[in-house]
């Protein structure tokens, strides 16, 4: 009888944390994701460490290669991980969250060495804020529009082959490579290709939340 209700508690506790994980990977609230947002930022600082300013430099030598790269699938997926430089310096740290429910729901945080990205994920398509401002909503199609929706401010061609163009204020500015699955060794490969270097901070600010969340998207998604 002691070994019964034992095993009784024991699977009530289980099914009562099983429940508590569900419902914390539930559609939130603007509270929750404000409390989830806050949470991804503090186990950031303890874990990303220093990261090697973001310049144009660092752009061009960003690559695929991931240091402490976690992806979680149960119960809405999770992952985390810091991209480097081709020479293995950490240039961008990120902390990525999928909530359950019909369509898409998430939230990924990035953090580089002088800025952040935030990206509210829904069906209505991703909300961007880069340092706390709102850019704009990023459409499935790959075009992002200004906060009005009015205007569009930058496009991702991702039905391109194995260079995806990004178009700021309808110019190509740069290619995001596509890594492809299970090439394992092309994970050093640079993962920009810069065809305009005259960008302002505006443009560079939209073409890197543009550039950034796609390749993010492709190691969550690989």
């Amino acid at each position: 009888m002691a070994l019964f209700a034992l095993l009784t508690l024991l699977l009530a506790v289980a099914g009562l944390v099983l429940l508590v994980r569900v419902f914390s990977n539930l559609a939130p609230g603007s509270r929750k994701l404000q409390q989830d947002l806050d949470k991804m930022k503090e186990d950031m600082d303890k874990w990303a460490g220093e990261l090697v300013p973001m310049t144009r430099e660092e752009v061009e030598l960003f690559s695929f290669n991931q240091e402490k790269h976690v992806l979680r699938k149960s119960f809405g997926k999770t992952a985390k991980g810091i991209f480097t430089s081709i020479y293995h310096e950490p240039v961008l740290a990120y902390s990525y969250k999928e909530y359950l429910g019909p369509g898409k729901n998430g939230l990924l945080y990035v953090r580089t060495g002088s800025q952040e990205f935030v990206y509210r994920i829904s069906k209505k398509g991703i909300d961007i804020l880069v340092d706390r401002e709102p850019v704009g909503t990023l459409k499935e199609d790959g075009v992002l529009y200004n906060k009005r929706g009015n205007r569009m401010l930058a496009q991702i061609n991702r039905e391109a082959g194995e260079f995806l163009p990004v178009l700021v204020n309808d110019r190509e500015v740069a290619n995001v490579a596509r890594l492809k699955k299970g090439e394992g060794s092309k994970l050093s490969q640079r993962a920009f290709e810069f065809v305009k270097d005259d960008m302002n901070k505006e443009e560079k600010d939209v073409f890197l939340s543009l550039a950034v969340l796609e390749v993010i998207e492709q190691s969550i998604n690989r």
